[in-house]
């Protein structure tokens, strides 16, 4: 067993085993960007939730209409076009997003939710239900691209993040894992221990996550789960045929979120801009196509 980051990791995930109409309503006045929900998505249910993660446990009671979730549209969404969406999972129960994050959210056409009181002591099976929620109620409230739906997080968090989206490789086309990360095979460190595993995604979610679904893995130089994040970049997902995952590890930096910069690189690979091509020139003009806004 491994110490540290390494029982964190397990604790997280091991500690589990031993009507597609969604209704959203503002919360209280004083806080514009909270959010409830009044439906459970269809594809959260115990029934769901334990055979994509492989549980066989009785899982924890759970009411979405008790939950509150943060809310941030930039104020350039419109419904004529579609948006993408990054489901955000903290390890603390706040919610919490990088302020300087915004302006990249913006630019790569991105709304963000994110679940209060869904950090790292709450039962990992309600943060998986949390973000699933909120995916399907954002989803049925905002024009979204269905190819630009993230799962991320930071630290716990991403490790929940990063089991969704395997698990629910088919739902979610981009997963981002900043300064945490789990598998569902046994994973050699470094030291020539195990990162264990802490769940069994169905085959076919598996496929899907393998053949199309992009990852990003990030942490920093300073980071003390960096080798948990290589190791499984490395000896995981690379060895288990995983088409599209982008390491990313930043110089200088510790167990934190990364600089907006740092994040447009992460979400360029995920998502794009967001932005359509320009239509090319047409037969009576031959030329180059124009260039994008």
């Amino acid at each position: 067993m491994l110490g540290g980051m390494k029982a964190r990791r397990t604790m997280l995930g091991l500690s589990i085993l031993g009507a597609l109409t969604c209704g959203l309503a503002r919360a209280s006045a004083e806080d514009t960007n909270s959010v409830q929900f009044s439906q459970p998505a269809p594809y959260a249910s115990d029934a769901d939730i334990s055979r994509r993660f492989g549980y066989r446990i009785a899982l924890p009671d759970y009411d979405i209409t008790k939950e509150k979730f943060r809310l941030i549209v930039p104020a350039a969404y419109s419904t004529n076009s579609v948006w993408g969406l990054l489901v955000w999972l903290s390890p603390g129960d706040d919610a919490y997003v990088a302020p300087e994050w915004q302006e990249e959210l913006a630019n790569h056409r991105l709304i963000l939710v994110s679940p209060y009181k869904a950090g790292n002591d709450r039962h990992p099976v309600d943060r998986m239900r949390l973000a699933l929620d909120a995916t399907c109620n954002i989803y049925k409230q905002f024009r979204i691209d269905r190819k630009r739906i993230v799962v991320g997080g930071f630290s716990g968090g991403a490790r929940i993040a990063s089991m969704i989206g395997v698990a629910y490789g088919d739902m979610f086309p981009g997963t981002l894992c900043i300064c945490g990360v789990n598998f569902y095979k046994h994973v050699p460190a470094a030291s020539g221990e195990f990162y264990l595993s802490s769940y069994m995604p169905t085959v076919a979610a598996l496929l899907t996550a393998q053949k199309s679904a992009r990852f990003v893995l990030l942490t920093g130089e300073n980071d003390p789960n960096l080798d948990n994040l290589k190791s499984v970049y490395e000896r995981g997902f690379k060895r288990e045929g995983f088409m599209n995952v982008l390491y990313l590890e930043v110089p200088g930096m510790n167990h934190a979120l990364p600089e907006p910069k740092v994040l447009a690189r992460a979400l360029d690979y995920l998502v794009g801009t967001g932005v359509p091509p320009a239509a090319p020139a047409s037969a009576k003009s031959p030329g180059k196509a124009a260039e994008r806004p």
